[in-house]
């Protein structure tokens, strides 16, 4: 069944061809950026270079107008001064142009409503979405689709959407989770003063999108709620919606209204409405990313009973405060599963969830230690997600051969990672597990947490 709002947003993230307003000969500036990173990441559609005063750039042919390039152009991505966009996107208007991406500022965020508002009639009335303006804009790593002017490479197709009302999530932010991050990117969108598209238009998108299964929002205010909770309702019956808003304080809804030129509204009021809609609320940057992987990763739990396996005894008494803090149960272990472990536990050591695993490494080795243990909670029924807690250092065997390792090793429940030690070594088995697609923290209340929000929704998921 065709969706109006979604077919309208296919041009801003599927166009089959676009032209970018603004690039120079001068390779540093924006324009030139936006225009290098499609040509280098291979855009899949055609892409013409827009600058009155070139008839080259980049070996590739240059326009002086976006009306005179003789073929359609389906999308445009402008970044010429603010008191020049206007007429730009008059002559969007006769082009027959269907979206333009805005990643100039200096409109509503810095005073200056009538420019936007003029430019918004003119798109309007030619039927034109506009993202924008002073954004970073759009990034679909199904087509290669980007309009960034930060310098982009090697990026990880995934599954994992972000939304932000902000240039950081398509700038410093995706760099970031690029160098770092082993999860990949289905899309990204930033919104900024949100003249046009809103929020919930792009979560309807999303919702439809075969390549996304986690939505990922940072949010400085809400121009329509109701529809946005509406919407929200009905994709986290589907797939998890993780939201940061700021300017929950008085000092910091100041100066959101000097960033975006929004207003960010009473924070109690939004969080009740995120709880009604089955939104998961995040409170920075860290928590969004830690519950990002997780969903992006792994299965949700059945229910809230757990199992931890921890290479200290320590570890473990952590992970049980840790759980009972956060609505977790400790598991049971099975009769079952006691006597897989007694298998490489020495006798005089007692069996017990959490499963302290130093005596079984000491008689049994790591790599069988390992092994045994976490197929054994993983198998136990009784349990509804694991947490393992793995210390890493100097003149220790890293566990790189563990079972859950091995290609076609697929788990009906969630496992995730707490490592400790070394830090080189640390983040060695990092990359090692997470590129599996095991989440890893190196923190075990951070891990406890972040199985905690699953159970949390899919538990909410089901009342929707």
């Amino acid at each position: 069944m065709k969706n109006p709002t979604t077919d309208s947003l296919k041009p801003c993230f599927e166009p089959r061809s676009v032209a970018v307003i603004g690039v120079s000969r001068s390779p540093e500036k924006a324009g030139s950026v936006i225009f290098r990173n499609l040509l280098e990441l291979k855009f899949e559609g055609k892409v013409y270079p827009v600058n009155p005063k070139a008839d080259m750039i980049f070996e590739v042919e240059a326009y002086s107008s976006v009306d005179l390039i003789p073929d359609e152009v389906e999308a445009v991505i402008i970044a010429t001064p603010a008191p020049t966009v206007v007429e730009v996107m008059e002559r969007c208007a006769r082009k027959g142009v269907k979206a333009a991406i805005v990643v100039s500022s200096g409109f509503s965020e810095e005073g200056s409503n009538r420019l936007e508002q003029e430019m918004v009639k003119i798109a309007k009335r030619a039927g034109i979405r506009v993202i924008g303006p002073n954004t970073t804009g759009v990034l679909n790593t199904a087509n290669n689709f980007i309009t960034t002017f930060v310098p982009i490479e090697n990026l990880r197709r995934g599954n994992v959407a972000l939304v932000a009302q902000t240039g950081m999530f398509l700038g410093a932010m995706l760099r970031s989770i690029v160098s770092s991050q082993h999860f990949g990117i289905s899309k990204v969108v930033g919104l900024g003063n949100k003249c046009d598209v809103d929020d919930w238009e792009v979560l309807e998108y999303l919702a439809q999108d075969p390549e996304t299964a986690v939505v990922g929002m940072y949010m400085e205010g809400v121009k329509d709620g109701r529809r946005f909770l509406e919407v929200s309702q009905r994709v986290t019956k589907e797939k998890p919606v993780l939201v940061l808003k700021s300017g929950v304080t008085e000092v910091g809804s100041k100066v959101v209204l000097s960033h975006t030129g929004s207003l960010s509204g009473k924070d109690e009021v939004f969080d009740a409405a995120c709880r009604q809609a089955g939104i998961v609320r995040v409170k920075s940057l860290d928590e969004l990313i830690d519950l990002t992987k997780a969903f992006a990763f792994q299965p949700l739990p059945r229910g809230n009973r757990v199992a931890v396996v921890s290479f200290t005894g320590a570890g473990g008494v952590i992970a049980t405060d840790a759980c009972a803090e956060n609505g977790l149960a400790v598991a049971r272990i099975s009769r079952k599963t006691e006597k897989k472990l007694r298998r490489v536990t020495p006798d005089w050591h007692r069996i017990l969830n959490p499963v302290d695993l130093w005596p079984a490494v000491e008689a049994s080795g790591i790599i069988e230690a390992c092994n045994t243990a976490i197929n054994a909670v993983v198998d136990d029924e009784g349990v509804d997600g694991v947490i393992v807690v793995l210390a890493v250092f100097r003149g220790m065997a890293l566990p790189y051969d563990l079972d859950i390792l091995k290609e076609g090793r697929h788990l009906d429940k969630p496992l995730l990672f707490c490592i400790i030690g070394d830090k080189d070594y640390m983040e060695l088995m990092t990359g090692v597990l997470e590129k599996r697609g095991f989440p890893v923290y190196p923190d075990i209340a951070r891990a406890v947490k972040a199985l905690a929000v699953m159970h949390r929704y899919n538990v909410q998921r089901k009342r929707l």
